[in-house]
């Protein structure tokens, strides 16, 4: 897997984790996407994203609790993401 050409906005949990770790606001999202880049949130997040969209239906017709699940915690974090770059 090739790593992203364009930047992504840091995880909701990254900066959760920044916060508790960075207290200065100016080195708050660069730490942020430290802790994503290196933990891999970011990338397992977006293969999550494609699982859902290439073979959500199909998993679904055997657990859709684990679907619902999984599209709910994507929108959940998406959504908290957008939020933060609005």
């Amino acid at each position: 897997m090739t790593p992203r050409a364009h930047k992504e906005n840091p995880t909701a949990g990254a900066y959760r984790a920044a916060k508790a770790i960075q207290h200065d606001p100016a080195l708050l999202k660069s730490l942020a996407e430290i802790i994503d880049r290196e933990t891999g949130v970011r990338e397992i997040f977006e293969i999550l994203q494609s699982i859902i969209a290439q073979a959500g239906d199909l998993i679904e017709s055997r657990s859709p609790e684990l679907v619902a699940a999984a599209r709910a915690a994507l929108t959940r974090y998406n959504d908290e993401a957008l939020g933060r770059a609005e």
